[in-house]
């Protein structure tokens, strides 16, 4: 034996079975109480046997019994008495003899004939008797004196004591629940297990005893599967550590009606190396995405999509039964996560409405984990563990990427000649509907902005039309003169090129000058002359896309889906990808933490063909979906989505088209990134556009048209502002000296003019020799002008020994008497060979070699000369105008155009924009963001300058109140955005007009209200329900305050909730429920008869069967903590509370109020006096009502012509009664009869009456 002070070892776990009743008990069934319960038991057995006389004799005057072999002396009482032994090396056979219930792992201590015994392991003693040990001291007594009495006497002792048992306390399971359940699996959580616990769960079929399950060693989050569909099961749970026994708790359920796994008959492959096998879906836009090879899948499906969050799912392969499956997450060989994964009756529903048709959930096998968004690069690797020791792992770079695409979208709704419909429900529900198409595209963080409304009363066209009132073109959805070159070209155009830093381009231009991916969508509406009248039509146009631009009249729908999908280079009725089957899986909604089913849950049952693609109905029950570039579906095919689920073939295209754009990083010296599949990294990339100064910041935009030429008529149109834009450092006016321009007479030029570097040139004999043109006549008198290069040794201007002309050779001209043609000037370069001719555009030949040179003119499409000029060799001097070996000289614009933009105090911003046209025969656009730092413009002009002078071609003065507080975005989804944006939208307890309208008398009535109009039915509280989504709606009872607040989940990561009724990264607070919930008795739903007790009044107020006491505080749980109402007595009579946190609680305040842990609802006494008030007449009971429901007046029926304030209370005098009603509508009817059975209609909620 050892010591008497025992040292605090740490504990092996011991196995706790169920108790038995064999003779000889192992003492790993038996735990410290139980120990000394079978101590009690033993010994007292022994003294019973002692009083009957069994075994007992007498030796030297004192009582023994003859116990087993051994004799033990007796105590006065018939108590055993062990005999004395050395503490050291000293023989317990005696003690164990009768204490033959334990091992040698349990010692004991002698003391005064009893004992103490304790655990080698975990036993303790302290001097003051505290300690982990089971005592036993017999009675015993001291000397008898005359009157037969003794000076002292004890009575036998028995004493377990747990006071200091170390890390083990007695187990205590708590807040036991059905975690989650479906149709054939089940898990279970509770609270209060510790480590060395051993736990035992028991389910047992109510249908068929035979059916009893039992599993040793569990754990919180336990699952089983194999259940029957409809059936009604209870868990027994039982729970023990060497140390005690917790009270077995138990939980009845029912499973779920049968369902159909949609995936549960696909192949599962293994993505795992070790011992557990299993598939894996690394779930982002589609299920069907695997770890990598997702090229080799059907036609291709997209790879993971890095930086976005995403929803692993493990299908492990079949073989024995699974309970809890353990992830590990880490980045670079670094453990960043463990936990386990949710069990396959935790798997996200979908959005199949309630229709009455066969349920299908996506899988009846599969596991699930969310991953966030930081994990997902290619450093990550997993490895699962199930409960049976299996490990699985998939290892680093067994995950293929495809980038972390992103996208912008801008969004803005326009009229032209006509204001704008309003009708662009994208702008409208940006939030939402942001969110919802996040989740059919491959991106990892989507921007979606708006644009304040665009009014054009005047279109000014880029070929120089300007209308007023209405367009000479007949519009139509797909057609219309200004749905081109003002909704497409410049408005949509316009805003892309001014996103990447390009200022000025041809007025009709539509090319997508795409640096990272930006895409803007508008709705747009114009007015254009009736087809066959001279009558004006409004006309919606709609159904266009690509070019970084969509044309839309919905923007939701398949519509938006399909033509944005044109943007992503995804083409019509895409071959085997036109209709999802079995192998295009699902897709998923992170927000709404919902798959998005592949099957038409309402629509006719058919099989699909669209070319070789044959896709029957899957079980007979439902067609699968079309693509969106096959027609697609409606809106809400299921519950949540407004959008087309992409084929994940279709989406692999649109991943390659976004990781084709560029990613902005202000790092990257261009100002972007590319993506490199082979790398799997991002790379700096060159761009021909400047690198953006600010990214995402409110701007205005100013569009325009503009002819440097000042012959069409220019136009800056009415602003338009975002709050998400980039902006650059922009080209400025240069104020530089002018230089010569077109055709100069060398005989006017000084000798520093002809030295510049400002003349043309062209090729001759190989060489470039100064372009020049003279007058040359022919032998027979002809005269004609020719163009041709300078001879610098002889100062003059020939054409060149390969042209000939009437047989006259090596033409040439006088000694000075030529033009030179300058690189500057303005139009076409042109000359007039003949008068015959005319004049003409200016073409030279630039072939390798000797023998092709000269100069001609444009004819159609070739280069030629006037009659009679041949070649060398005989043939006519004309060549085909291809490739570059025929040039069309230009000039440079040494002009310039500017817009001037002025703000406020002074300010001004000035841009120089292209001098020339960027297309001869229209007129150029602009297109320019300027950081909104300065305010509103107050006035735009644009001019252009030349050698003549500066012009101003247009001014407009802006409007100075635009609608900028309407703005919705940017509405930013994904990487560390979140959601949060969305949620951060949802409006506060305050802001809901609903319910600072409605009236609650109990807490229960409040969470039922938060749960359906902000959490979908659903209100977490952390312990016993925790969903982990964004948008998560969470009840805080917070001890600090004891107030009950509410939050929403902001980030998947939040952590502890704010406890001074704040928001924060994680959290948004909504408000709390004291504001709203009245704990005053209403006094038409108090029961007011004068026969029932205060206690019986207050538990039918709260409709609970009993009152509980303050010993049962730790009792409640979420689970019926809403409803438990306490009394206890203070000074004489009864008081009434509710608890605040379920389980927890101090003592019942004494003065008649509530505190941090209780409500209170009022004694015997103060409701007594309430109902006296209420019954001593109608005025105050009408009174009291007013007040309780905070109205100032009684309603009267037919005021302000049958129209009212809804939930205000109305009072209806019907045969000698006074009934009371609370409105629901504005405008209502009559009241329903109080007689009748249900005495509450659409209008009219029936309170009771006086």
């Amino acid at each position: 034996m050892s010591s008497p002070m025992m040292n605090k070892k740490p504990l092996t776990l011991l196995v706790a079975g169920l108790l038995g009743s064999a003779p000889v008990w192992a003492q790993n069934e038996l735990t410290l109480i139980q120990v000394g319960e079978k101590i009690v038991e033993r010994l007292e057995s022994i003294k019973a046997i002692a009083e009957r006389g069994e075994g007992v004799f007498e030796r030297n005057g004192e009582r023994w019994i003859h116990y087993k072999g051994f004799d033990y002396r007796l105590s006065y009482k018939n108590d055993l008495q062990f005999p004395f032994i050395p503490y050291q090396s000293g023989d317990d056979t005696p003690y164990r003899n009768v204490i033959d219930f334990v091992d040698q792992s349990w010692e004991f201590m002698v003391y005064d004939g009893g004992f103490y015994l304790m655990s080698r392991e975990f036993g303790v003693y302290e001097s003051d008797e505290q300690g982990c040990f089971v005592e036993y001291i017999p009675a015993a007594h001291g000397s008898k004196r005359a009157d037969g009495s003794y000076i002292w006497q004890r009575d036998v002792i028995y004493r377990t004591e747990t006071s200091d048992c170390g890390a083990l306390v007695k187990p205590e399971i708590t807040s036991l629940t059905v975690s989650s359940l479906s149709d054939v699996g089940v898990s279970f959580d509770w609270l209060g297990q510790n480590e060395a616990d051993k736990t035992q769960l028991t389910l047992i079929n109510l249908s068929d005893a035979k059916d009893v399950r039992r599993y040793d060693s569990v754990s919180a989050g336990f699952f089983i599967g194999d259940l029957k569909p409809g059936t009604s099961y209870d868990m027994v749970l039982n729970s023990c550590n060497p140390v005690d026994c917790a009270e077995p708790k138990v939980v009845r359920f029912t499973t779920q009606d049968a369902r159909v796994g949609f995936a549960d008959e696909i192949p599962t492959p293994n993505h795992l190396q070790g011992s557990l096998e299993g598939g894996l879906g690394i779930t982002q836009i589609h299920t069907s995405v695997a770890p990598n090879s997702n090229e080799l899948t059907g036609q291709g499906h997209l790879d993971v999509i890095m930086n976005r969050e995403a929803m692993l799912l493990f299908t492990p392969q079949q073989g024995e039964e699974i309970n809890q499956v353990r992830a590990e997450v880490f980045l670079d060989g670094e453990l960043v996560h463990t936990t386990l994964m949710l069990p396959p009756s935790a798997l996200a529903a979908s959005d199949q409405p309630e229709n009455g048709r066969m349920k299908v959930v996506f899988s009846h096998h599969a596991w699930s984990l969310p991953l966030q968004w930081n994990w997902m690069k290619p450093e990550l690797s997993l490895r699962l563990t199930d409960n049976l020791g299996r490990e699985g792992v998939l290892s680093q770079g067994d995950i293929q990427f495809g980038g972390a695409t992103e996208l912008v979208i801008q969004n803005i709704d326009m009229g032209m000649l006509t204001q704008p419909r309003n009708h662009n429900t994208m702008i409208q529900n940006l939030p939402t509907l942001a969110a919802d198409y996040f989740q059919k595209i491959p991106a990892s963080k989507l921007v979606m902005a708006d644009y304040t409304p665009a009014y054009f009363p005047v279109v000014t066209m880029p070929n120089g039309v300007v209308y007023t009132d209405k367009s000479a073109s007949t519009g139509g959805w797909h057609s219309g003169d200004m749905r081109e070159a003002i909704g497409k070209t410049l408005v949509s155009t316009g805003v892309n090129n001014a996103n990447v830093g390009i200022v000025s381009s041809a007025g009709y231009s539509q090319q997508y000058n795409r640096r990272y991916n930006h895409i803007t969508a508008h709705t747009n509406v114009g007015v254009y002359t009736k087809e066959g009248t001279d009558l004006a039509q409004v006309v919606v146009h709609g159904g266009s896309g690509g070019g970084g631009k969509v044309t839309l009249q919905n923007t939701t729908g398949n519509e938006w889906s399909h033509e944005l999908g044109h943007n992503y280079g995804l083409g019509h009725y895409p071959y085997m990808a036109s209709i999802h089957d079995m192998e295009s899986g699902w897709g998923w909604d992170a927000f709404q933490q919902r798959f998005i089913g592949n099957l038409h849950w309402k629509g006719d049952v058919y099989t699909q063909q669209q070319g070789d693609d044959i896709v029957p109905p899957f079980k007979d029950a439902f067609r699968f979906l079309r693509d969106a570039q096959n027609g697609g579906e409606q809106e809400y095919v299921g519950t949540i989505s407004r959008f087309t689920l992409e084929h994940p073939a279709q989406s692999r295209k649109a991943q390659r088209w976004m990781n084709n754009g560029f990613n902005l990083d202000s790092n990257s010296p261009s100002g972007y990134v590319q993506w490199d599949q082979s790398t799997q990294r991002y790379e700096a990339v060159e761009t021909d556009t400047p690198k953006p100064q600010q990214v995402g910041v409110p701007v205005v935009t100013l569009l325009g048209i503009y002819d440097p030429q000042n012959e069409n008529p220019s136009q800056i149109y009415p602003l338009i502002y975002s709050n998400y834009g980039n902006v650059f450092e922009l080209p400025q006016p240069d104020q530089g000296d002018y230089q010569l321009e077109g055709w100069q007479a060398v005989a006017n030029l000084t000798q520093a003019q002809l030295d510049s570097d400002i003349w043309q040139t062209l090729r001759i004999d190989g060489e470039q020799q100064r372009l020049c043109k003279f007058t040359f006549q022919a032998t027979n008198g002809d005269r004609s002008q020719f163009v041709g290069g300078v001879e610098p040794s002889t100062d003059r201007c020939s054409v060149g020994r390969d042209v000939t002309w009437n047989i006259n050779v090596n033409m040439t001209s006088a000694q000075g008497e030529y033009e030179l043609l300058s690189k500057y000037g303005r139009g076409m370069v042109t000359y007039t060979p003949t008068a015959d001719v005319g004049e003409v555009s200016l073409c030279t030949l630039n072939k390798s070699g000797n023998d092709h040179d000269g100069s001609g003119f444009v004819v159609g499409n070739h280069c030629e000369q006037v009659a009679g000029v041949m070649h060398k060799n005989g043939q006519t001097w004309r060549y085909a105008i291809r490739g570059d070996e025929v040039l069309r000289p230009t000039y440079q614009v040494q002009g310039q155009c500017q817009l001037d933009v002025e703000f406020a105090d002074g300010i001004r911003e000035q841009v120089r924009l292209s001098a020339s046209r960027h297309a001869g025969n229209e007129s150029n656009k602009f297109h320019v963001n300027l950081s909104m730092e300065n305010g509103v413009p107050t006035q735009v002009s644009l001019h252009c300058s030349d050698r003549g002078g500066e012009t101003e071609l247009t001014r407009m003065t802006p409007d100075q109140n635009p609608p900028l507080d309407k703005l919705k975005g940017p509405i930013i989804i994904g990487q560390e955005y979140g959601y949060s944006q969305v949620v951060d939208m949802t409006p506060t307890f305050a802001q809901n007009e609903t319910l600072l309208n409605t009236d609650f008398a109990t807490i229960a009535e409040f969470d039922a209200f938060v749960a359906e109009h902000y959490g979908r039915g659903v209100l977490n509280n952390g312990v016993t329900k925790a969903e982990r989504r964004a948008g998560a709606l969470y009840v805080y009872p917070n001890p600090e305050t004891g107030i009950r607040d509410y939050f929403v989940m902001r980030m998947l990561d939040a952590g502890a909730f704010p406890a001074d009724q704040t928001s924060n990264q994680g959290w948004k607070y909504l408000g709390s429920a004291d504001r709203y919930v009245n704990f005053a008795f209403n006094p038409i739903k108090l029961n007011r008869a004068t026969v029932v007790s205060i206690e019986a009044r207050v538990q039918s107020y709260f409709g609970v069967s009993r009152l509980l006491t303050w010993d049962e505080r730790t009792s409640t749980t979420w689970d019926n903590a809403q409803n438990a109402v306490f009394v206890g007595q203070i000074d004489g009579e009864n008081h009434y509370f509710i608890q605040k946190r379920p389980g927890e609680g101090e003592a019942f305040p004494m003065l008649g109020e509530s505190n941090l842990d209780w409500v209170y609802l009022g004694s015997d006494s103060t409701i007594q006096a309430y109902l006296a008030e209420l019954n001593r007449d109608l005025a105050s009971f009408e009174r009291t009502l007013l007040e309780w429901y905070q109205q100032d007046a009684m309603g009267v029926w037919g005021s302000d012509g049958q129209r009212g304030q809804v939930n205000d209370i109305y009072q209806y005098a019907f045969r000698g009664g006074y009934h009371y009603y609370r409105l629901k509508v504005t405008k209502y009817g009559y009241f329903p009869y109080p007689t009748d059975p249900n005495p509450t209609n659409s209008s009219w909620e029936y309170l009771g009456q006086f």
